[in-house]
């Protein structure tokens, strides 16, 4: 799948895992590249679903569809995919949003 970013902030951090580093735990990174180089490799959003990585879970609210990927027990990956409701399962592109903890009634961005 091809992958873009939100913002020059978010692409710099995920194309320099060092940088990520300073500012989330190791093992946080290690999920986040671990989930960007499955969805590399998978060809369509609809194989990465049915693989069930990183417990995707589709996002409400949101213009555009949306999902979260999980990192650790309360922080996501959150994920934009440029397809509509009919082509989800085909979608070949997606945007990552940036990293984020979104349970409870606080929207805490890590990486924004």
């Amino acid at each position: 799948m091809k992958i873009t970013y939100a913002n020059k902030r978010v692409e710099n951090y995920f194309t320099d895992y060092s940088e990520m580093k300073k500012k989330l735990p190791f093992d946080w990174v290690r999920s986040i590249k671990k989930l960007i180089d499955q969805l590399t490799a998978a060809d369509n959003f609809g194989i990465f679903l049915s693989l069930g990585l990183g417990r995707p879970e589709r996002l409400s609210g949101f213009e555009k569809i949306r999902y979260s990927l999980r990192v650790s027990a309360n922080v996501r990956l959150i994920i934009e995919l440029n397809a509509t409701e009919d082509t989800v399962m085909i979608c070949e592109e997606l945007e990552v949003e940036g990293v984020n903890d979104y349970h409870g009634k606080k929207d805490n961005w890590y990486i924004p």
